[in-house]
């Protein structure tokens, strides 16, 4: 059983590198029969050696740092304040009418028409890029937070209520723990959300960051600097995506025997 399941997991893993080669053999095609202009869509191979430049040159670290750290600073504000806001709203329902509809007619406002209030209100510093990645945090964070804890089951409550638990206490060994998995998959969410937002807020008066590099290519019109971003984009968007994944998948099998007691 061990070894089908195996052999299974061996093909889905194959299927996934299938399309990626098929891509790669058809983009090499074109290119080399002439089909597209080198000018306007670059060889992968001169994608790479760009690539390999950027690395030994130090440019590419600086600017994935860069957009690193203004995704996890974006990340904390956004994330920190839905992931509190949920809560408040999940167990006041005064707090849930007064907040809840403005939060998701909010939610409704295309990502980027926020851009120009906020460059209007904090200019194009970094504070600026700050608070537009949190901005894709935050939604995410808190409506997952509020589906988690308005799902904690009732008899958790009267538990609560039975042992007279004060509220710091009720509010960390029941409502936080009994919530977790919809908070973890908001906090994944939220991540994947904050690295697609600081690539935005990059394209806009930045002076680092895969945005900025791929601005740059685009004004001078080195097409292969605009394609090596947007390759660091997905990349790593990707890596971050199978990390978390992975994170939670292990978190939710340590709970299980915890789930399992409760029950």
């Amino acid at each position: 059983m061990k070894i089908v399941l195996h052999r299974l997991q061996l093909k889905d893993k194959l299927l996934g590198v299938i399309v990626p080669i098929l891509v790669l053999g058809a983009w090499q095609y074109s290119v080399s029969q002439k089909l597209c202009s080198e000018l306007i869509l670059i060889p992968p191979l001169t994608l790479l050696k760009t690539l390999v430049e950027l690395a030994q040159s130090g440019d590419l670290t600086l600017n994935i740092l860069a957009s690193l750290k203004r995704v996890l600073i974006g990340f904390l504000l956004g994330g920190t304040s839905g992931f509190v806001i949920g809560i408040f709203m999940a167990l006041s329902p005064l707090l849930n009418r007064i907040f809840g509809p403005l939060i998701k007619a909010l939610q409704q406002v295309p990502e980027f028409a926020w851009m120009p209030l906020i460059i209007m209100f904090l200019g194009i510093d970094e504070f600026a890029k700050f608070f537009f990645v949190a901005i894709g945090a935050f939604y995410p964070m808190v409506f997952n937070t509020y589906q988690g804890v308005s799902g904690v089951p009732e008899k958790y409550h009267e538990l609560a209520r039975v042992f007279e638990f004060k509220r710091f206490r009720y509010l960390t060994k029941v409502i936080i723990p009994c919530a977790l998995p919809s908070i973890i998959t908001g906090i994944r969410l939220s991540l994947g959300l904050s690295w697609m937002f600081v690539v935005g807020a990059e394209l806009f008066g930045s002076d680092s960051g895969v945005g900025y590099l791929m601005t740059w290519g685009r004004s001078v019109f080195q097409i292969d600097l605009v394609m090596a971003g947007l390759v660091l984009v997905g990349v790593i968007g990707f890596v971050m995506n199978v990390i978390l994944e992975i994170g939670e998948k292990q978190f939710l099998l340590w709970r299980e025997p915890v789930n399992g007691r409760h029950a």
